[in-house]
């Protein structure tokens, strides 16, 4: 249940893509930048005082995990990953890097409780394979073979043991791949 109720936040997490195909990038990169800033500020102090972070759990307990109280939540990472994409990546590598992350990773998560029996560096190789799934629907759909390759970087490195949050890792690696192979 508590896993169920931390990925109801991936999706909020589409809110940003979804703005994206309707509203300015100009729009899109203050929206986010004003998360990123509010997000930042509200982990510094709640990483120097006790007080605010225990208020702050109090107000957000039941959506991070237990990890995630003496650390930069997962959400701050997501803010900082979006305004990366939305500035550095085109408009649809962007929505689709994003869309990779909120629904991707939330399928990586619910198929991997619910039927992850086979496991690869701790992680459940159905849970990577319904991630592979929704992604590369997404990606086909956005993108054709460039989201594609955007799909099986998102899986992969969502995959790896990388000690870096993959609400970060998984929309910036994607979405560099996928801008990589559009230049190219």
């Amino acid at each position: 249940m508590f896993e169920l109720k931390r990925k109801s936040i991936h999706f909020l997490g589409l809110s940003v893509p979804l703005l994206y195909f309707v509203c300015e990038r100009e729009v899109i990169i203050g929206l986010v930048g004003i998360a990123v800033l509010c997000g930042v500020l509200i982990e510094v102090a709640r990483l120097k005082s006790e007080k605010f972070n225990q208020l702050i759990s109090k107000i957000i307990g039941g959506y991070t995990r237990e990890h995630e109280q003496k650390k930069v939540t997962g959400a701050t990472y997501y803010a900082v990953a979006a305004f990366v994409a939305v500035v550095f990546f085109s408009k649809m590598v962007a929505i689709s890097c994003l869309f990779f992350l909120a629904l991707g990773d939330a399928a990586a998560s619910l198929v991997g409780i619910q039927f992850g029996r086979h496991k690869l560096y701790g992680k459940s190789i159905e849970g990577s394979l319904a991630c592979l799934l929704v992604c590369g629907v997404v990606g086909w759909g956005l993108l054709r073979w460039v989201g594609l390759a955007g799909a099986v970087a998102a899986t992969v490195i969502e995959l790896l043991p990388i000690p870096i949050d993959d609400n970060l890792r998984v929309p910036v690696v994607s979405g560099a791949l996928m801008q990589l192979c559009i230049l190219l």
